[in-house]
Formats: structure tokens, sequence, C-alpha cells
């Protein structure tokens, strides 16, 4: 087979071309993929002098042990920001009393507020990962008449509350009148667990 395949090579010029031309094209090809190998490399080891670059600068930077604890000093200052309750019933109703207040200062008329469902009682609402292991997240529903100066005064004193408060959602319907609706959220650091009693 091999020998009429080299006899039919020797005795025919368009095979011979053919062949040629076959070969031609895999040597290009081998010398694509051999490049683009290259560039791959060459890619790679330029990310891989990057990140050798970035964790040199960083083990030379020697504040480490203020960064810890200017990262501590601020993650007190977030918490202290944070509400504070006991159970989730004391806390759904401080921040129902908070909200209450709020709308009578700032003079809002017919209002209206409902406390909604809690993390604790509806986990399939989308929390983030892990925000449940340590917080209460409390839900209110208000409802007013919109009246702009009202308006405006109630979502500044939420606004520069101690505590924070997080609007979820606002609407203002028109009709019968003009009707604010607003979910309001409040977070709430649950207690530290108490130490277990000694037997």
């Amino acid at each position: 087979m091999i020998n009429l395949f080299l006899a039919e090579l020797k005795n025919n010029a368009r095979l011979r071309l053919g062949v040629a031309f076959i070969f031609g094209v895999l040597w290009v090809y081998a010398i694509l993929l051999l490049r683009d190998a290259q560039v791959a490399a060459v890619g790679e080891y330029r990310n891989a002098s990057v990140k050798l670059a970035r964790l040199q600068a960083v083990t030379q930077q020697g504040d480490w042990g203020e960064r810890l604890n200017a990262a501590r000093t601020l993650q007190a200052e977030m918490e202290g920001r944070l509400w504070r309750g006991a159970t989730i019933g004391l806390a759904r109703a401080s921040f129902q009393d908070l909200l209450n207040q709020q709308m009578q200062q700032a003079g809002v008329t017919r209002p209206a507020v409902s406390m909604g469902s809690t993390d604790e009682e509806n986990r399939g609402e989308g929390m983030q990962p892990g925000i449940t292991d340590d917080l209460w997240k409390v839900k209110a529903k208000l409802a007013f008449d919109f009246n702009p100066l009202s308006f405006n005064k109630l979502f500044v004193q939420l606004a520069n509350h101690p505590h924070p408060v997080v609007v979820e959602s606002l609407h203002v319907t028109k009709e019968p009148v003009l009707r604010v609706e607003a979910v309001l959220l409040a977070y709430f650091q649950k207690p530290d667990p108490s130490p277990a009693v000694a037997k």
C-alpha cells in the first residue's frame, strides 16, 4: 500500500503538489499554535509578576497593628449605630414608637403604621447571607397623606436619626387623595447570648 502510494506520488505531479500543500498548511497551523501558546505564557508571566509586585508592596508595609486598630474602631462605631433590642418583640415596639413620634413631630395627617414581617418570621425574603446571624431585620409600613412640607420634614428626621432607617420602597398614589406609602427597615443588634450556667 505504501509502495503504491509512493509510486503514485513519484509519477503524479498534482499529487505531489497537493501533499506539499497539506504539509504547508499543517506547518503554518503548528506555528500559529506555538505563537498562541507563547502569547498565553507571556500573559500569565505578566499577571504573576503584577501579583508578586503587589504582594511585595503589601508585605513591606509595617502598619498592620494600626490598621487592625482602625478597623476595630470603625467596627465599634458602626455597631454602635445599630438599633438595640432585648427581644424581637421589643425591637418591633421600639421601631413602631419611633415612627409614630417622628410622624407626629413632622405633622403628617392621617398617619398609619403597620409592622411587617421580620427575618425571624419570613426567611425567604432574600436577606444577605449571614445578616440574620446577629441582626434582626424589622420592617414597618407607613401610610399618610402627602404634603410636601411634612413629607420632607419626616424623611429628614429619619435620615438624621442616630440609628439608621432604610427606605425599602416609597410610593405616592394620586387617587382618591394624594397618599404616601413607604416600607422602612431597621436592623437591630441581637443581644449577646447569655453564658451557660455552670452546674
